[in-house]
């Protein structure tokens, strides 16, 4: 799997921001004034035939003994528009 930019469309690419470096690799993402943060992650083809032949998606959180922020993961094409996540997260105006 690779974060991909933009995160939601290239009309929002100029608010992005990164996360990463250091060691680590660069992730893209849009973050609203509350702290919500999203990305976008592209599966390999050899990950969608996994997940498509019934594999399971893990996620490994890194808290550094700090407590556990609330996470959702979704995939396949969102149920929503791009438009109404961006409106959810506050970045445009609802």
């Amino acid at each position: 799997m690779t974060p991909i930019s933009p995160v939601l469309a290239p009309e929002f690419q100029g608010i992005e921001k990164t996360y990463g470096g250091d060691g680590y690799i660069p992730l893209p993402v849009l973050r609203n004034s509350t702290g919500v943060v999203l990305s976008r992650w592209k599966l390999t083809d050899a990950e969608r035939e996994a997940v498509a032949n019934g594999a399971d998606v893990f996620l490994s959180i890194w808290t550094f003994m700090q407590p556990l922020q609330p996470l959702r993961i979704e995939i396949g094409e969102c149920d929503r528009s791009i438009v109404e996540i961006a409106e959810a997260m506050g970045l445009v105006d609802a």
